[in-house]
């Protein structure tokens, strides 16, 4: 951009003249030598057919007109990508054309130059292919104010190169579009982006100025330091607001929200006109800073960016005026004080609005960490090291008992059985120590005093140093599985009892038949008396119940083979029958 201005421009432009011929094959109409048109050629084609056009002289084969067509899409996406440029290129040399206008010191002076924001956006958002659009704006601002062709150019130039390096730097380091999303980012776009990149700018034009003959050399320190502070003020300034808008994000429409908007707004153009406008016969700078922080607080990065840019433009105003608290300094001091305060006040409010927005995305973050913790079917409690209760949610509420009111601030040995008394601490000590604890099944005590059987995950918390500052304990009830697993091996060992039953049983049937049939013979010989029948008739009945054990633990091993717990009922009531004494 053009900072000082001659009175006697360099007159020796010979360097730059066309030759006659080559304007006049850039202006004039142009015209084929070999043929008619792309368009007469192709009509031709359908009269004619291919053949006729490759025989008919002066007239293009189909190889020609593919090659033409591929021509004309070359040209037609080009046309589409340069009637994209131009709304930027306009941008610029407007904001070039704005930016010189605050030259209220002189011409080599602005306050703010808001191209290099713009440039530094474009390049950002849009990418580094639309550095023509940049590079004419800049060479049509500097050539339309003052200066020569050569000189627009040098100038151009640095302004088109402080904006890729910047663009570069922060998608290199910054995050990217997303610069302004994180404190920290912020301050590498401060350093990278408004204070390193334009030094390129700063040295380029100033070099060329002094090198022409527009400044004088024993000034170049100073020209440099006045073009570099309005440069990165146009981007602290300026880029925030354009990158921030560029990015496609819904805007909160409710009615509190617009009604807190418009009373910020008009809290911001009170205090701006009441500082800058003269209205207060004291200095009353400090008073900037509340509807910043407001925005910064309320509204996000991206409002506090839009602030800052209206409180920026009512300072800039004002001063112009000769009005507000840096218009009494000398020009110069007047200029410096406020470069000085925009800046600062850029960084700062875009530095707090990073942190809170960035503070609101961890707790929305946490918020849902905990709704997992709380939703949790096992309880999940931390405690310290010492033992001491520090978090409890829903599920440890309904192992347990106790509330998590109840529970925090408690020692957490409140759960532990009377017979394990050493369980918590060594658990405790081995994590101080650093040691893994594997998982492991315990007892604990509920608030009504019953008994549970947990299975406990114990796991080391840690502060931002990497220091062990406390312990998380994850409990799950298995009581029903205990049960379940009991009942499982006393269904295995039925089945083994029962085995070995059917295998008695085999044993058993052989003999017993044997028996049986000596006592029928007995029976038919009938030759005790009434005595001996009555004898005869008890070991018969005798016989007749052993068959029947024997048959039903023959029929229920088999059905256990299948379904061994739903037949445990009636293996239970086998065995109690088999232990009957009057059976």
């Amino acid at each position: 951009m053009p900072r000082y201005v001659s009175s006697q421009p360099p007159t020796d432009s010979s360097w730059c003249q066309i030759p006659e011929s080559i304007a006049q094959s850039y202006t004039s109409p142009r015209t084929s030598t070999t043929g008619t048109s792309h368009k007469r050629a192709r009509d031709s084609g359908v009269k004619l057919g291919y053949r006729g056009m490759l025989d008919a002289p002066g007239r293009r084969g189909p190889a020609t007109d593919t090659f033409g067509l591929r021509i004309e899409a070359m040209l037609s996406r080009k046309a589409v990508a340069f009637w994209r440029l131009v709304p930027l290129t306009i941008a610029y040399f407007f904001a070039g054309k704005f930016g010189l206008s605050l030259a209220f010191v002189n011409a080599s002076a602005s306050a703010v130059w808001p191209p290099t924001g713009i440039a530094f956006a474009a390049f950002l958002v849009l990418g580094h292919r639309v550095w023509p659009a940049v590079l004419v704006g800049a060479f049509l601002v500097n050539i339309t104010t003052a200066g020569s062709i050569a000189t627009s150019i040098g100038i151009a130039s640095g302004n088109t190169l402080e904006g890729l390096l910047g663009a570069y730097l922060v998608r290199r380091f910054a995050n990217g579009r997303r610069v302004f999303a994180r404190a920290s980012d912020v301050f590498k776009f401060t350093v990278l982006g408004a204070l390193l990149s334009t030094t390129v700018s700063a040295t380029i034009g100033t070099t060329t100025l002094s090198l022409a003959g527009y400044a004088a050399w024993s000034d170049y320190g100073w020209i440099w330091f006045t073009w570099w502070l309005g440069d990165a003020v146009g981007d602290l300034v300026v880029a925030p607001v354009l990158v921030l808008w560029s990015a496609r994000r819904r805007l909160r429409l409710s009615r509190g929200h617009v009604v807190e908007g418009v009373c910020l707004l008009a809290a911001l153009a009170a205090i701006g006109l009441v500082v800058f406008g003269g209205v207060a016969g004291q200095p009353l700078t400090f008073l900037c800073v509340l509807p910043l922080l407001w925005a910064a607080f309320r509204f996000g990065p991206r409002d506090t960016a839009t602030a800052i840019a209206l409180l920026s433009t009512l300072a800039i105003w004002g001063t112009m005026r000769g009005r507000g608290p840096f218009a009494d300094q000398p020009p110069s001091e007047s200029l410096l004080l406020l470069q000085a305060f925009l800046g600062t006040t850029a960084v700062t409010s875009i530095l707090i609005a990073a942190l809170v927005s960035e503070r609101k995305r961890d707790e929305a973050v946490l918020a849902y960490l905990a709704s997992i913790v709380e939703s949790s079917d096992d309880a999940i409690v931390s405690k310290t090291l010492d033992g001491v209760v520090t978090s409890w949610n829903g599920g440890a509420q309904r192992l347990y008992g106790y509330s998590a009111a109840e529970a925090i601030g408690q020692p957490v040995s409140m759960l532990v059985p009377p017979d394990r008394p050493n369980e918590l601490l060594q658990v405790l000590t081995r994590l101080r120590r650093g040691e893994h604890v594997e998982p492991y099944e315990t007892v604990r005590v509920r608030k009504d005093g019953r008994l549970v059987q947990v299975s406990v995950t114990v796991s080391p918390l840690r502060d931002a140093l990497g220091a062990i500052i406390g312990a998380s304990a994850i409990g799950r009830d298995v009581t029903e599985e205990k049960r379940a697993e009991a009942a499982l091996r006393e269904a295995t060992a039925l089945r083994s009892v029962a085995s070995l039953a059917v295998a008695a049983a085999h044993e058993i049937n052989n003999p017993l038949t044997v028996v049986s049939g000596e006592v029928q013979l007995l029976a038919r010989e009938g030759r005790g008396g009434a005595r001996w029948d009555e004898r005869i008739a008890a070991m018969a009945e005798a016989l007749e119940r052993i068959r029947e054990v024997v048959a039903r633990m023959t029929r229920i091993t088999r059905l256990e083979q299948v379904e061994p717990l739903k037949h445990m009922p009636e293996m239970l009531d086998l065995k109690k029958s088999s232990s009957d004494p009057d059976r």
